[in-house]
This record gives C-alpha cells, structure tokens and sequence, in this order.
C-alpha cells in the first residue's frame, strides 16, 4: 500500500515536470500571480487604511475630528483609480520606459535569438499584437502631431496666453478619439480571428517580415514609439476619466457657520484635467461646501461654475479666481474678487486682458478692491536679502499680498512651516489650496466660520480668514513608508515610491478589488492560453496570415 501511494506521488511529479517544461511561460505567470495572491490576501487580513488630517495652521492632528470614506462604486473601480493616483500628470515616470524598455527588449531579443523563445504559435500570436501596437503609434502619432501643430500655430500668435487657455480641450479630444478607434481595431481584430471564415492576412504588409537591418530597425522603432505612446494615452484617460471620490465627514456635524472651502483648483479650461461640471460634482460628493475656481490666467473656469451652480441651483458656493501664473519667475499668485482677468507680461497679447509685473498686478488688485495670495512659494535665501525666490517674502508683504499658502495639494513640509511663521508675525492670511489637476481624492481645505453664514462675498470671507482662526487641512490619504531619494523621483520612480505607500495602506475591501480584478486577468489569460494550446499551429498560421 505505501509503495502504490509513493509511486503515485512519483507519477504526479513526474507530471508536473513535463507540464512545467512544455508550459514554461504559463507557469511563470502562474507563480508570480499566486505570490501576488497571497499578498493581497495578507494586506486584507491585516492591512487598515489611514489617513491623517493635519491642520497645519494650529500645527495640530485633528485625524479624530474627520473621517474619510468610500462609496460602493469606488471599490469596484479602485484599481483603476490607484493606477492613475500612482501615474499622476508629470509623465516623468516615461523616464522608466526610456531606460528600461530597450534593456528589456534587448534581453528578449539576445534569448530569442539563441533558441530560448521557440514556441511557433507564440511567434505567430505575436504579429496581432505587433499590429495593434503598429496601429497604436499610427493613430496616436498623428493626433499628437495635429494637436502639436494646433499649439505651436498658437503659441506663435498669442504666445502663453493662448497655451494656458485653450491646449487642453483639443488634446484630451485626440486622444480619447485615438483610444476609440483603437479599440474598434481590437474588436475587429478578434471578430476577424474568431470568425471561422474570416483571417487578418497580415502577411500581406512587410512590417512582419525582417527582410533586413533597416526594416528591422524600423519595426523596432515603431514598436518602441508605439508602445510609449498607448501608455501615455492610457495615463490620460486614467486621470481624466471621473471617478468616486472619497467622502469627508466631520465627526462633529458642521454648525451653521462652518464652511470646508478649497481655494485652489483647475478644470479643462486651463491644465486641469476634467471640466467645470465634473469638478462641481466631485467636490459636492466630498463635502465640500464651495471652492475658489482658479485657472491660469483666466476666469473662464469660474464663470462657468458659478452659472453651472445657479442652472442647476446647487447648494454650493463658487468663487470668482484667476492663477496669475508668471513661469518666467517662478511665482504663481491667486487673485480673488477681481471680474477681470490680468495676466504677466510673459503672457501679454494684442486685444487680450491686461498684463502686469508682480508688484503691479497686486498692486492693481487692492485698489480695486480684490484679494491676492501667493501659491507654492519657495522658502529659500533671496540674494539680496531676506527669503523668497525671485522676490523676497518681505518684498511680497509690501507690495500688499493677503497672504501665502501654508498647505498645497497636501503638502506642508519645512518650508511651508516657515512660510506660516511669516504669516503670523506679519498679520497676513494662512491659505490652503489642494492645487488639483486631475481626478484624484481632495487632499486639502480650509474649515472656516463665518460671522454671516449668509455672505459668502469674498470681502466677507478674507475678513474672516486675516484673523487666522480657521483650519488648514492637509489630507495625508497614504501616510508614507517608504522614502525614495529625490534624485530617484526625478527620473519617475515616484510612481514605485507612491504605490508601494498606497498598496501599503488599502483596507479590506480595496484589497478584495485588487484581488477580483487580479483574478478576472488570471482567468482571462488561462482562458486565452488554454484556447491558444489547443490551437493547431498551421490552422493559427493560416488566420493570422
């Protein structure tokens, strides 16, 4: 009886080897999902999700006074949510690609060339894929090079006021058009394989064929630019494409008074990337009562939330704000109260709104009765004295800004404490703004009570907001764990650095949705697989080409 159970067991390994040496690459896939598998499984049963609120104005924890939540729906998307949180809108994470996908090819190249890769059906399923990629850089190759001719054209006859206005609408066109008829492509791609009297002939384009150096060479650059290209696109579709954000509570309900306000925010209308009306809804699904629309160099976006509201007569407050946006010097500035739009010199047109230097634009919006602040400034040493970069704090005070920024998009790190420092000592306002671009979580805001809860006019709110007696919110949504150098971050791999952090601190039902969806793509390739090694290799040959 032991020597039938142990040559059984002999006969089941014996098996597995073959079918391991026969399914080389199903098995590698295999193992790397099971591993992947039980992590998950593990972070479900012991992962918990944080989130700090830091009100960096009292310099205090409030994490006990507000919640952070999630609806159904987000959890069913969440990976793909996650995915876009981790890519963001700086692309520098394309510094990866270049770095790693020629190392990568290379390596596949070199094996396949010494026999490793010798499966036929893998060779012959490989030109579908080539052609979608192929298609790919076509499609997406000619929107990026008309929505580029659209901006330069631009750029030559308005200069940086037509590319802070109007390049955002047209590109995020191109490529949600590209992606479409990329899937169709796809759709007829399948339809064409599956159908039983139907073949895709690509044989018929000398793309596939390596008939020498150069047309090799080529295929490989098309495949590289190809497939750069479909990774951007996605990224854009991912951060732009609105999702269910979480929801802030506060534990305590909000009196009549108090007010959660973000006084920094883009749409479509200048380098934001959803519009006016998906913001509106973003920011009402979180909570939040009322927000300070604040393009570049332009009041399109808060005309058009402010007549949104009063359309559909919301319960939400819109004001009027512009980012006065000086690249050139490296100093941003929020106006506020000011129906006109005012622009720096780099950014003057014949006929377009009026444009100033720094000291004149504030200058203009406090005899006209408007409010200024200024975004994201750099505490540093200012050669000719004092901090700040180009101008000093000092200079900024004088000229008669309201106040700077202690907190942008979350963040309030050593320079912003100073920042705040000089705000106290020097009777101006402690703003905050979450700076958001893309479809991300609220990451900042300012509660704020207000002596007439009924006059939300902007005079009504700054006097209120000089006596700095409000909270300014920083929302750490994945409190980090690990630190990359900033040398690292530069060449994209925040993008590790953040999902690492982020997969770190998922609760259990984030964790089942990455489990669900990991699972679906399992089965999905075992499916595929299955149907693929079941396939006669000359009846593949003969649809494919």
């Amino acid at each position: 009886m032991l020597n039938l159970y142990g040559s059984s067991i002999q006969v089941v390994i014996m098996k597995l080897r073959l079918f391991i040496r026969n399914n080389k690459f199903f098995t590698i896939i295999s193992i790397a999902f099971f591993i992947w598998f039980i992590f998950l499984v593990g972070l479900s049963i012991i992962g918990e999700r944080t989130v700090i609120f830091y009100d960096a104005l009292g310099q205090v924890d409030v994490s006990s006074n507000y919640t952070s939540k999630f609806p159904l729906l987000r959890y069913i998307i969440e990976p793909f949510y996650a995915i876009g949180y981790v890519l963001e809108f700086k692309f520098t994470w394309m510094f990866l690609f270049l770095m790693f996908y020629p190392i990568f090819r290379g390596i596949y190249l070199c094996l396949k060339r010494i026999g490793l890769f010798r499966s036929e059906k893998f060779k012959i399923i490989s030109y579908p894929l080539a052609e979608i990629i192929r298609f790919s850089f076509k499609i997406l190759s000619v929107a990026i090079l008309i929505v580029g001719i659209y901006i330069l054209i631009g750029y030559m006859v308005q200069g940086y006021f037509f590319v802070n206005r109007y390049f955002m609408v047209p590109l995020q066109l191109a490529v949600r058009i590209s992606i479409v008829l990329i899937f169709i492509k796809i759709v007829y791609m399948c339809i064409k394989l599956f159908h039983h009297r139907l073949s895709l002939n690509l044989s018929k384009k000398s793309f596939y064929r390596k008939n020498s150096k150069l047309q090799g060479i080529k295929r490989e650059i098309v495949l590289f630019v190809g497939i750069g290209v479909l990774l951007l696109s996605t990224n854009i579709i991912l951060i732009s494409t609105p999702v269910p954000p979480h929801k802030i509570t506060p534990i305590v309900p909000l009196d009549d008074d108090e007010f959660l306000f973000d006084f920094h925010v883009h749409t479509t209308y200048s380098d934001g990337w959803i519009t006016v009306e998906e913001r509106i809804k973003w920011y009402i699904k979180q909570g939040i009562s009322g927000a300070a629309f604040s393009d570049h160099d332009n009041l399109r976006g808060a005309k058009s939330a402010q007549k949104y509201v009063e359309d559909h007569s919301l319960d939400f407050v819109v004001f009027m704000a512009e980012e006065w946006t000086d690249n050139a010097n490296e100093i941003h500035m929020n106006i506020f109260g000011i129906i006109e739009e005012i622009v720096p010199l780099q950014s003057y047109t014949s006929g377009g709104p009026i444009a100033m230097n720094a000291s004149d634009t504030i200058s203009y919006v406090k005899a006209n009765g408007g409010y200024i602040t200024v975004n994201h400034y750099n505490y540093v040493p200012n050669p000719n004295g004092g901090y700040g970069v180009p101008y000093s704090l000092d200079q900024l005070r004088d000229w008669g800004v309201d106040g700077f920024k202690i907190v942008n998009g979350g963040s309030y790190g050593w320079d912003y404490q100073q920042i705040r420092d000089y705000c106290l000592s020097n009777n101006l306002t402690c703003m905050g703004g979450s700076d958001i671009h893309t479809n991300e979580d609220l990451n900042t805001f300012i509660k704020l009570k207000l002596v007439d809860p009924t006059n939300f006019s902007i005079t009504n709110v700054f006097e209120t907001l000089k006596n700095n007696t409000h909270e300014v919110i920083a929302i750490n949504l994945n409190p980090e764990i690990v630190d990359f150098p900033g040398d690292l971050n530069d060449f994209g791999f925040y993008v590790l650095e953040d999902y690492i952090n982020y997969i770190l601190n998922i609760d259990v039902f984030q964790a089942l949705s990455w489990i669900i969806w990991s699972g679906l793509i399992y089965l999905i390739f075992c499916f595929s697989y299955r149907k693929i090694k079941k396939v006669d290799a000359k009846h593949l040959e003969h649809k494919i080409y």
